[in-house]
């Protein structure tokens, strides 16, 4: 199969061997639902379950942080999995117990790390486990002092306007964690006491949050107080 995806000539990808995978088919295989047929075609759904919708180029790690090499791949955020081109061009939806990280890079400069993608850490899970579902927590940022955010796409489906037909759609549906000090912590939800309570910042920090108009609801503003954070954490050592 010959991919005609929008790739940059300029990154350089090798592919050795891979994890295991299967071909999802372009449908989102949905088990245990009453209302929804087994296969959900993706073009029949309104929204995008990707991260991003292009491929990018991507370290893919199997347990024990053993490389598989680098590969186009992208986060399908509704099946909770990553899937990728193998050396014969296919596209294959990565088994997760195979592939436990997945380090995107940007496309012109490899050293660059877009971001993270792991569903090894056993505090993330744990979590999760009613949900009978196991995902990937993207590292939104580098540092000491890290947030660490779960996005799932849920497939909703309700009547059409003269109910004779089903329409399906996606809702996000976001879960943050803060990890620190060796430790990861679920927030109940993104706001200052949530965020401060992990963070022990001199007051001298107030006026700098107040200078930035940091708004703790925002997960940009959350970030930007990240980066001050870790940076005044490096110079103190």
């Amino acid at each position: 199969m010959i991919l005609a995806c929008s790739l940059s000539a300029d990154a350089q990808v090798s592919t050795g061997f891979g994890p295991g995978g299967g071909s999802n088919g372009g449908c989102l295989i949905v088990y245990g639902a009453q209302e929804l047929n087994n296969k959900v075609p993706y073009e029949i759904i309104k929204g995008i379950p990707y991260w991003k919708n292009d491929y990018l180029p991507a370290m893919l790690y199997a347990p024990g942080n053993k490389l598989y090499g680098t590969f186009w791949a992208k986060v399908n955020l509704a099946s909770r999995e990553v899937e990728y081109i193998n050396k014969n061009e296919e596209i294959l939806s990565a088994y997760p117990d195979e592939l436990v990280k997945a380090v995107f890079v940007d496309p012109k400069d490899s050293t660059k790390i877009i971001s993270i993608f792991r569903n090894d850490i056993a505090e993330v899970n744990l979590q999760f486990l009613n949900r009978n579902k196991r995902y990937y927590a993207q590292e939104m940022n580098q540092g000491p002092v890290k947030l660490l955010k779960v996005s799932d796409k849920e497939l909703r489906v309700g009547d059409s306007m003269l109910r004779t037909l089903k329409r399906y759609y996606f809702v996000d549906v976001e879960d943050y964690f803060i990890q620190h000090e060796n430790r990861i912590e679920k927030l109940k939800k993104l706001n200052r006491d949530e965020v401060m309570k992990y963070l022990p910042l001199p007051s001298s920090m107030d006026a700098w949050i107040k200078e930035n108009n940091i708004r703790f609801n925002r997960e940009e503003d959350v970030l930007r107080l990240l980066e001050y954070y870790n940076q005044a954490t490096v110079k103190k050592e």
